[in-house]
């Protein structure tokens, strides 16, 4: 337990009560001026104070420290004042660690989880929660810059739909609004250092942010996610298979609904036995076999790798659809016509997505569901500030292409925990018997196929 505890500090005794530990402890260094006057050498002890303060849980129990503090005072001017605790924050009367516990992890958890956690007021923990975040803020206007990659979204929070800002390339919040109307994230566009250097925003087909991107950031290619889009068309054949479903006595509607997702779902993501069954659906219902072959049609547009491409399919399939279903299809049409340069610029402007922001806003939605009753504020200092990655994800392909190794057959990179050493004949002047091989080419290893003169082939030949 000492061994936990701060440096420049005697821990005379450490109990055990309950579920909890108290530990008698004393700061070992002597102040060496007055801190009335200022000078120095005229101090002595004028008694002892013991206090009680709070620390950190440690092995997730709650922790007191009993500090036996020592009184001074001054042969100069006659003032006296306590020792001085630079581990200890005497406004709330615990160790400075358990206030940097709990300001981060009431980032991450309900307010009353961390006050249990730590054994104090939930009060205590808002109000240091609230303080972190206004320094936070702070720091944070003063660094944010308009990523290359951004994506705007929006997610319903504390009653009210919000504007969310992320870079797409790693993943994080930048900044989070509190409303998604056009003044204000124009407004924030406009006023975000850095805007000129961006290239690219991801984003749904809300109008105002395609006004507020062209009005702020001319420069920068707009991206309307695919997965809205397909969404459209997945929601049209949930439409058709309803409408079938309310045909059908109670049994096969039972059925039919309980098969739902087959329908929504692309054909390589069902399972064998799904396959068959839609399959037998499909082609027992001519009603529901037009709407999800449209429906296929469509997804398999971006299977395409070039715009020229991308839109003469989907001009085609504009086209092709079948007169009985085009009433049906036609927000799918509509949307896909009034944003078909937005849709198209998919597909040759890195093939971006908003996966990472949908990913982000569902974290954040997690993380808020937690608790409840929390103000704007603190509900945009979690989704800022709550638990980063410890890396970048650029930094850690770098980091995982630099622990790779190189296969002495194929050439092909490959993680060293699967590396499958053989060893060779030693000849003389050779330090290193060891051929570091892939997986791949391990079933390949006789010493006549390392040989060039092998009729064999190499993998990489």
């Amino acid at each position: 337990m000492s061994n936990h505890f701060y440096p420049e500090w005697t821990v005379a005794e450490v109990r055990e009560i309950g579920d909890t530990y108290e530990v008698d402890a004393s700061y070992d260094v002597d102040p060496e001026a007055c801190l009335k006057c200022g000078v120095v050498g005229q101090l002595y002890k004028h008694g002892t104070k013991t206090i009680r303060y709070v620390d950190a849980p440690v092995h997730g129990r709650q922790t007191f420290v009993n500090c036996k503090r020592a009184r001074y005072r001054c042969r100069d001017c006659g003032g006296t004042f306590m020792q001085p605790l630079p581990d200890m924050d005497d406004d709330r009367r615990m160790t400075v660690r358990c206030r940097e516990y709990i300001e981060k992890q009431c980032l991450l958890k309900p307010n009353t989880h961390v006050a249990e956690d730590v054994g104090i007021n939930e009060k205590v923990v808002r109000q240091i929660g609230q303080a972190d975040a206004d320094r936070r803020f702070e720091e944070h206007a003063e660094g944010i810059t308009c990523p290359r990659v951004l994506g705007i979204d929006e997610l319903f929070l504390g009653g009210e739909m919000r504007a969310i800002f992320v870079n797409v390339e790693t993943s994080w919040p930048i900044e989070l609004l509190p409303s998604r109307g056009n003044v204000a994230v124009t407004n924030f566009l406009c006023n975000l250092p850095g805007r000129h250097d961006c290239e690219i925003v991801t984003t749904d087909m809300w109008k105002p942010y395609k006004v507020a991107v062209q009005y702020a950031m001319p420069q920068a290619v707009l991206i309307v996610d695919k997965w809205h889009v397909m969404r459209m068309a997945n929601e049209v054949m949930d439409t058709a298979r309803k409408r079938f479903q309310g045909l059908l006595t109670d049994a096969d509607r039972k059925s039919l609904k309980n098969r739902k997702s087959m329908f929504l779902r692309r054909p390589f993501q069902l399972s064998p036995k799904e396959q068959l069954d839609l399959d037998g659906w499909l082609k027992n219902t001519p009603e529901l076999r037009g709407a999800y072959e449209t429906k296929e049609a469509f997804m398999a547009i971006w299977q395409h790798r070039k715009r020229e491409l991308a839109k003469a399919a989907l001009d085609e399939w504009r086209a092709s659809i079948p007169g009985h279903l085009k009433a049906l299809f036609r927000p799918v049409v509509t949307a896909t016509t009034n944003w078909e340069t937005e849709i198209l610029n998919y597909f040759d402007h890195g093939r971006f997505t908003n996966a990472a922001t949908e990913a982000r806003n569902r974290v954040i939605k997690m993380t808020n569901r937690l608790g409840a009753g929390y103000s704007f504020k603190m509900i945009r200092a979690r989704a800022l500030f709550g638990k980063r990655p410890g890396r970048l994800k650029a930094e850690a392909e770098a980091a995982r292409k630099d622990r790779m190794i190189e296969c002495m057959s194929c050439k092909a990179l490959f993680d060293p925990g699967v590396v499958v050493h053989h060893i060779k004949p030693v000849a003389a002047g050779v330090e290193d018997n060891l051929i570091r091989l892939c997986p791949d080419c391990h079933r390949f290893h006789t010493e006549e196929w390392f040989n060039h003169g092998s009729r064999s082939t190499r993998k990489s030949e």
